[in-house]
């Protein structure tokens, strides 16, 4: 439900944004527009401030949108007015507010995309889950909960790691370049810092891609097990499992992240 609400408010604004577009051209350009509606179908609500003011209205299905300009050709137009008419303004004001709606969309467009990229877009750090059995990563030395800080090709200039992103497009800088990566990493308990060193002569760099980590081993990022939706009357129910609870060992076996629970 709430991805659906989601769904219909962008839809709305994205057709706010472009029919105020049209709409706001249109009386720079002395031209009268009657209504401005967001949506199609029968009208839900609707506020006009006088007789001769634009009408504004919110119709039931939100499927688009229209701003109803003042034209001789839909009908009559009273004397006074021809000259507020959209189809007795000059052509290139006709061309701008035709195409004031894309560019209003396009506007809004390189606004979000200017503000994330000014805010920026929340990450997780290069905070590791427990390596794969016999993989790269674990003959590496590397543990559930080891907290990559900085990594370096070949020991030589350090950098310091913000992101599993960061940490992933590191290594395949260091399996392109046929070298070993270094890295300073911190335990899962914050307190030992050591430097561990993976071994990439085995990997292939044209194989390497988005999910390049997991391919040596590494998971991430890590998580405790945790458990989180109980199911009323399922097994786990009726052991006594509670939403919340950590899980630390099943079968005798130590968990050291959610990715060994699963």
């Amino acid at each position: 439900m709430s991805t659906l609400l989601a769904f219909v408010v962008t839809l709305c604004l994205l057709i706010i944004v472009h029919e105020y577009g049209h709409y706001r051209v249109a009386r720079l350009c002395g031209v009268k527009v009657l209504r401005f509606s967001v949506g199609f179908g029968r009208v839900i609500w609707r506020r006009q401030n006088g007789p001769d003011a634009t009408e504004f209205t919110l119709c039931l299905l939100p499927l688009g949108g229209y701003v109803r300009m003042l034209d001789e050709r839909e009908g009559p137009v009273p004397s006074e007015l021809t000259g507020q008419a959209f189809n007795s303004r000059p052509l290139r004001q006709r061309v701008a507010i035709v195409a004031a709606g894309p560019l209003a969309n396009l506007l809004l467009a390189l606004l979000l995309f200017a503000s994330v990229n000014w805010i920026g877009l929340e990450e997780p750090k290069a905070l590791l889950g427990a390596p794969l059995a016999g993989s790269v990563a674990e003959r590496a030395g590397m543990r559930a909960g080891d907290w990559v800080q900085a990594s370096s090709t070949d020991g030589q200039e350090w950098h310091e790691l913000q992101s599993l992103s960061e940490l992933s497009w590191r290594l395949t800088e260091a399996v392109e370049a046929g070298r070993k990566l270094h890295l300073d990493a911190t335990d899962a308990d914050g307190h030992g810092r050591r430097t561990l060193v993976l071994d990439t002569d085995r990997l292939d760099g044209s194989e390497l891609d988005a999910q390049s980590l997991r391919k040596i081993g590494l998971g991430g990022p890590f998580s405790p097990p945790l458990l989180g939706k109980v199911s009323p009357g399922g097994a786990g129910d009726k052991a006594g499992l509670k939403s919340g609870d950590l899980v630390q060992a099943v079968d005798g076996a130590l968990l050291t992240d959610a990715a060994t629970l699963r």
